[in-house]
């Protein structure tokens, strides 16, 4: 998702170190306890860098916002194409449990930051595409008998909110085993809460 680009010279990209630097200080210290100064000492740039790229910290905020929601929007547009509601949403759960344990930031970017602290007049993460995806494969799941008839947004408040807790469960340090562990028993329960 929010990756560093390296020129054939070897120099980073300074946009991408700006982008993963507020990525790590706004999941660790909040979005209004990070500074300018605080982005521009974690990405080893000038101040004058990150204003060239980005006119102020809720510009930055806003692209990294961006970023994950086309990331994660391409990911479930992928996992749409599988056969069955079965198979499109369990490969959701190893979607988000991967990304926890290789790309930690950006999942507490997902579950934990406060969002509308920064969006202004955006709609909230679980308004965005990716997530409106994700009930469009509940309506579907719905309509054809593979999901007990319940309300769409109930069925994707029972799916996200059972692999948003596992992931900060394991983004906090109370589950020690990689979640591929929990998978199973995760999945298990999502599946028993949502067939018929």
């Amino acid at each position: 998702m929010v990756a560093t680009s390296i020129d054939p010279v070897g120099k980073k990209d300074p946009k991408e170190e700006i982008m993963k630097a507020a990525l790590k200080l706004f999941t660790e210290k909040g979005y209004f306890n990070t500074s300018i100064a605080d982005i521009r000492q974690l990405a080893d740039v000038s101040t004058g860098t990150i204003y060239h790229y980005f006119k102020n910290k809720e510009a930055i905020a806003d692209a990294l916002f961006e970023e994950v929601v086309h990331s994660l929007e391409d990911s479930i547009r992928e996992i749409r194409k599988l056969s069955n509601t079965f198979e499109r949403l369990r490969a959701i759960v190893e979607l988000f449990f991967e990304l926890a344990e290789n790309e930690p930031e950006i999942m507490r970017f997902i579950v934990a930051v406060r969002h509308q602290e920064f969006l202004g007049n955006r709609p909230a993460l679980s308004l965005s595409s990716p997530f409106q995806k994700l009930t469009q494969i509940m309506e579907e799941g719905i309509r054809t008998g593979e999901l007990r008839r319940m309300d769409p947004l109930v069925a994707s408040g029972v799916f996200y909110g059972t692999v948003a807790r596992m992931v900060l469960l394991r983004l906090e340090g109370v589950l020690e085993k990689r979640l591929e562990w929990y998978l199973l028993d995760t999945w298990t329960a999502i599946w028993r809460a949502l067939s018929p």
